[in-house]
């Protein structure tokens, strides 16, 4: 509201007029006080961090207040920048923020193993759906294939039920705009995916994709990752060499020499209420041995682990 005088004339009449619009002034702050120092209602979640939800009646959209920082990756995104191809890619679900090394995070790399994790979800959703049934054998094999890495597991399961088109199915279903199947159907390690749609594809089963009890039964067989793989290939790098009291849910993936490259990934939802997912994906010559891409994926899961909040 807008209080105005317009004075002509003698020095008493600009002297009341100023009194006038004292007391108009002062009566407009106390009609406004109420709404400037009404106390904002809390929210209390049960989770971390302590979020305030400022009423959107009285300060317009509804804002979300953390004392906690945002992610700072740098330190992660340079050190990536010197080994390679390499994608970066985080999210923390509590904030809702996300970073990543931009190109790097962006391009499809060959998968391995990684898209075991992507078989196993769109398999037991197609369970919960009642569009297939899985009986021992076949839990008996998923379990293998994400526990210990166990390739043959992948392919009787991924031939049993439906081939590429389990694949095809769930980046639809995920929209993952950046993953592609195999150009050769039979061989489901050669599916493209980015460090971006991996990201996207864990927090969309973490959202909800699965019902809960589908949900926690796919990342307890992450959390039980073996030591060493089917193939003889040790697992503790990257995600799963850090501290274990962080309970990571990890999937692991190596691969030589599709496309002339060889990959190292590492890929985790960790965090107390599943609060991360870190995905690292790496490619380099295959000139370079095993222990290249190892240093290069458990290096990186160092610098970012140091840079999140527990």
């Amino acid at each position: 509201m807008f209080y105005g005088c317009v004075v002509h004339g003698r020095a008493t009449v600009r002297a009341l007029c100023a009194l006038v619009m004292v007391v108009s002034l002062a009566l407009s702050m106390w009609t406004l006080a109420p709404l400037r120092s009404a106390p904002p209602h809390v929210d209390q979640q049960t989770r971390d961090p302590p979020t305030v939800v400022l009423p959107p009646s009285v300060y317009g959209p509804v804002a979300m207040v953390t004392a906690e920082p945002v992610l700072n990756l740098d330190a992660a995104i340079s050190y990536a920048a010197g080994r390679g191809l390499v994608g970066l890619a985080v999210l923390d679900r509590h904030l809702n923020a996300y970073l990543d090394n931009g190109l790097g995070a962006q391009t499809p790399i060959g998968s391995a193993s990684v898209i075991k994790v992507v078989i196993a979800e769109e398999l037991l959703y197609r369970a919960w759906l009642g569009q297939v049934q899985l009986g021992p054998s076949e839990y008996t094999r998923l379990e293998s294939m994400l526990i210990s890495s166990d390739d043959a597991a992948a392919s009787s399961l991924y031939s049993q039920f439906g081939g590429v088109s389990l694949i095809d199915a769930a980046i639809i279903r995920h929209e993952l705009t950046q993953s592609v199947p195999p150009v050769d159907p039979r061989y489901w390690g050669n599916t493209k995916i980015s460090a971006h749609d991996v990201v996207e594809f864990y927090d969309g089963v973490l959202d909800g994709s699965l019902p809960p009890a589908s949900r926690d039964y796919l990342f307890g067989l992450l959390r039980r990752i073996a030591p060493i793989a089917s193939d003889g290939f040790g697992q503790v790098f990257g995600l799963a060499a850090q501290d274990p009291a962080w309970a990571a849910a990890v999937k692991q993936g190596w691969m030589c020499c599709l496309d002339g490259v060889r990959a190292v990934h590492s890929s985790a939802v960790l965090g107390r209420d599943a609060r991360y997912i870190v995905v690292l994906l790496s490619q380099y010559s295959p000139s370079l041995p095993w222990e290249y891409g190892l240093a290069t994926t458990t290096d990186l899961a160092r610098i970012v682990v140091e840079a999140l909040t527990f």
